[in-house]
């Protein structure tokens, strides 16, 4: 489902001004990253009807839904912190859901969820006996097991180690490939969104900064503040080559390391790859 922002407009209590526009194409994966306090919570909320604006449109579609309250709006929402009900197990946390809005068939729905999710076999599973990704996974299922148009991520990789982040990266980019959901994650890290998204947004006090394909904004940034946010981040140019069955990138790199005397292997995870077409 496309999404179209028109001239969004909030007053914080901190006197900065949110005027922000945006469009996200059908099926597009995107990333709205910028510093902590900058606003990109709040306009997850605005998008999904929890938050009112002063003014502006929210177009989900043809449809004009600024006024159309958030159980009907149809766009699932994974909190920050997964926000799972700790009494119930893991069946009851996703169809909880589908009981308030009345929909049919939710074995079927809760089953159809955690098979995307792959935690087949945990409906009876306490939530409090769950792993971290786990809890995650089970926050994700309960948001699309009612079959929104819509995916809102909040922080989705947050407070999780670095092994398990990398795990939740890999599923999140299948999640998107086998739904073709329209999805929008809000994040601080722009390593996960430079690996997960199709089109990143920058924001900074409630204003878009730069927006275009990943590679745009790590190669072109449009001012200062672009510049500096992704500055950590380096991109290198190289060519995908097989040698012996084995897959290699191949490509001109100037790796610091101490010196040592020895051969330097470097290991790179496969995570951490994003290929582009030329």
């Amino acid at each position: 489902m496309q999404i179209r922002l028109e001239k969004l407009k909030l007053v914080f209590e901190n006197f900065w001004e949110m005027n922000f526009s945006l469009k996200i194409k059908d099926g597009c994966f995107t990333s709205i990253v910028g510093p902590s306090g900058c606003g990109k919570t709040t306009l997850l909320r605005i998008i999904s009807g929890l938050q009112e604006i002063e003014e502006g449109k929210i177009f989900f579609g043809e449809k004009e839904v600024t006024k159309v309250p958030a159980e009907k709006r149809n766009a699932g929402f994974v909190f920050q912190g997964d926000a799972l009900f700790t009494h119930l197990n893991v069946f009851e946390n996703i169809a909880f859901g589908l009981k308030m809005k009345k929909q049919k068939n939710i074995k079927e729905k809760v089953l159809k969820a955690l098979e995307l999710v792959h935690l087949n076999g945990f409906e009876k599973r306490r939530v409090t006996k769950l792993s971290g990704g786990e809890k995650r996974r089970v926050a994700i299922a309960r948001a699309i097991a009612f079959e929104p148009d819509l995916l809102l991520l909040d922080e989705p990789l947050s407070g999780l180690d670095a092994k398990l982040k990398e795990k939740m990266k890999v599923f999140l980019k299948e999640l998107s490939e086998k739904t073709g959901l329209t999805i929008i994650m809000v994040t601080h890290d722009i390593d996960e969104a430079f690996f997960l998204s199709d089109r990143i947004v920058v924001m900074d006090k409630g204003k878009k900064m730069q927006e275009g394909k990943p590679e745009e904004i790590f190669l072109k940034p449009k001012n200062d503040f672009v510049k500096n946010f992704v500055s950590d981040y380096v991109l290198v140019e190289g060519k995908q080559k097989n040698l012996h069955g084995k897959n290699f990138i191949e490509g001109k790199f100037l790796l610091p390391v101490k010196k040592t005397g020895k051969k330097a292997l470097i290991n790179f995870k496969k995570t951490n790859y994003k290929f582009f077409d030329s």
